[in-house]
């Protein structure tokens, strides 16, 4: 796979001689704390030790002070006796290992004793290694060095991401907690920058897990071009500010912890600059002969008034980032209380809405679809409401989002089909055998393998008969994958339901595309029927989309008329349906039963 300007990932086959080199530097670099009473033991020790490499040592005599030693000096290695007065050297390394913040540290156990039991007792309490006095000098050097690089190992594999080399979100986390510590970086000076790949499950699901991980290797290697003021390509070359840390904080989220000069920090210097960023980032990755596009929402929060922790910095980037996220543009936003305000809404909307169905809070209302040549009611669009005890009427706009993020849209969206498809049977049974009844499908339901046998069942199980069906699909959903969208719509053609296209004309639909997809319909969004206000207004959008969807043989259905002027423009224009408040508001089955009977009476 090429990522363009992106190398591939690199080989670790490092020469022997800079393996060497690496573990010099490792050993030099190391702190070897001794703790023995006979202090002619650690002189004769640190002498060999120094002369295998080995230049940083703490030594203690009083085992009494031995806890308080490591605890403020935090060795690499510590070498420990055994048989000391006052505190022994098992009672030192019990408290080690009882320790959280120094269970890890690697403890050489070093005894003339040759008692079986005591070894056995040493390692049972957690020494790394055991060696009897006289100590061979070499065989010492061979140890620490094989556990100094082991350890060195485990906290490379504890520290940071195997995919990407990048520090993990164990580092991240210790590092924001010394900065912490300093005042000078504090008070809205050191800010999180959370970038999320959105809609990453697609690439994996297309092109496989392994060239998802390329795209993921290939955007970590991108941030980091883009944040170095070296490159050319970087946003940054005029700005002071520089990155801390850039980390993988898991899945397809990346942090860049960054320091900001004064007055940098402040809303217009980061909004100048922030979008440049996500546009470097988000040029396409070449992957398996074709482009693929990513897009990315960032959330930004900074230490200071509202975040003094680690988990307060990272959780207000990411409720920030789910903002920006809702938002779509611009694509970033910087966090502030309100914010929080609404994600504990939204947490309480998602707990709630777990039993929404069980205890009957859902329910559904038909906005008439009405034929434009007659002025008769021919079909339904079915809308959710849900009326919870505390939360009063949620509005859609708010809770289907929620119900999206958390897949509660698939049993919500089932149990919508099925409602609405029942009441379709009533009226066709009671007012007009025609009817058609238009029910909204989220991309989480259409994504669903066994979705098209679902539909299948619930249309076998109310008797409603396939072209009574309308799925309604918006025009983003269709394109996010299109190869994919085509097969799912097929399935959902070949039952005999009809498939329509809603908003269209606010997404990005590419006419190529357009055509080779099994749909029937169009429904022109309401955003453009608003701008007819006069007989006379040309409305040249509106014209074109209905143009096209008659050239592709499909229907047109016009969202949002209020307005006798409206109606008589798309009439004019040949669409063959609407929706909106000049007929009627979205009404409940009761009342929609009535508009229709009382339809009835007039052409009695």
């Amino acid at each position: 796979m090429s990522m363009g300007e992106s190398p591939k990932k690199p080989v670790d086959e490092r020469p022997a001689i800079l393996m060497d080199a690496q573990t010099r530097k490792l050993m030099a670099s190391s702190k070897i704390m001794m703790v023995d009473d006979e202090p002619i033991n650690m002189r004769v020790l640190q002498l060999h030790l120094t002369a295998q490499g080995y230049g940083r040592f703490v030594s203690v005599t009083d085992s009494r002070l031995a806890m308080s030693t490591i605890r403020s000096e935090r060795p690499s290695v510590l070498l420990l006796d055994l048989n000391m007065p006052d505190v022994s050297g098992l009672e030192i390394l019990s408290e080690v290992r009882s320790d959280e913040e120094l269970k890890q540290l690697p403890v050489i156990v070093l005894t003339s004793s040759n008692d079986p039991e005591t070894k056995v007792e040493a390692l049972q309490l957690g020494a790394t290694d055991f060696l009897p006095k006289p100590v061979d000098a070499n065989e010492l050097a061979l140890r620490m060095k094989n556990t100094i690089v082991a350890r060195a190992y485990e906290q490379r594999l504890m520290h940071f991401d195997s995919l990407t080399n990048l520090p993990n979100r164990l580092y991240f986390s210790r590092l924001v907690h010394k900065l912490m510590k300093s005042p000078a970086l504090t008070n809205g000076r050191v800010a999180l920058l959370l970038f999320n790949i959105n809609r990453f499950k697609s690439i994996n699901d297309t092109f496989g897990s392994e060239q998802g991980d390329d795209v993921l290797w290939a955007f970590s290697q991108r941030m980091q071009l883009v944040f170095d003021h070296a490159q050319g390509i970087s946003p940054l070359q005029k700005e002071t500010l520089k990155p801390h840390c850039i980390a993988r904080l898991g899945g397809a989220r990346f942090g860049v912890l960054v320091q900001f000069g004064v007055g940098q920090c402040e809303a217009p210097v980061i909004q100048e600059w922030l979008p440049l960023l996500i546009g470097e980032l988000e040029k396409p990755f070449f992957v398996e002969q074709q482009d693929v596009y990513v897009s990315t929402s960032v959330g930004v929060s900074a230490l200071g008034e509202n975040a003094h922790t680690v988990e307060n910095l990272i959780n207000n980037a990411e409720t920030a980032m789910r903002y920006a996220k809702e938002q779509q543009s611009p694509g970033y936003a910087l966090y502030s209380s309100d914010m929080m305000s609404r994600a504990r809404r939204a947490l309480r909307m998602e707990n709630a809405m777990r039993t929404a169905l069980v205890n009957d809070e859902m329910t559904l209302v038909y906005q008439p679809k009405v034929d434009v040549r007659t002025g008769m009611i021919n079909g339904a669009e079915a809308l959710l409401r849900w009326n919870n005890p505390d939360l009063g009427l949620v509005s859609p706009v708010d809770f289907i989002p929620v119900a999206e993020s958390t897949g509660m849209i698939v049993a919500i969206g089932h149990w919508v089909l099925e409602a609405a498809c029942r009441q379709a049977v009533i009226f066709r049974k009671e007012c007009n055998p025609a009817f058609k009844m238009a029910v909204n499908v989220s991309i989480r339901q259409l994504y669903e393998a066994s979705f098209h046998q679902s539909v299948d069942e619930i249309l076998k199980r109310s008797a409603l008969p396939s072209e009574a069906l309308i799925i309604e699909l918006t025009e983003n959903m269709i394109m996010d994958d299109v190869e994919a969208n085509i097969g799912k719509l097929s399935l959902l053609r070949e039952l005999g339901v009809g498939i329509s296209v809603d908003d269209f004309g606010t997404g990005y639909s590419s006419l190529s595309y357009l055509q080779r997809f099994p749909i029937d319909q169009l429904k022109i969004d309401r955003s453009f029927i608003m701008e007819i206000e006069s007989a006379d207004e040309k409305a040249p959008i509106v014209k074109a989309i209905v143009s096209l969807a008659h050239d592709l043989e499909l229907s047109v259905v016009a969202e949002g008329i209020e307005e006798q002027v409206q109606l008589d423009h798309i009439r004019k224009l040949g669409c063959e349906e609407y929706q909106g408040y000049l007929k009627s508001r979205p009404v409940s089955a009761s009342d929609f039963m009535q508009l229709m009977l009382d339809e009835l009476r007039k052409c009695a």
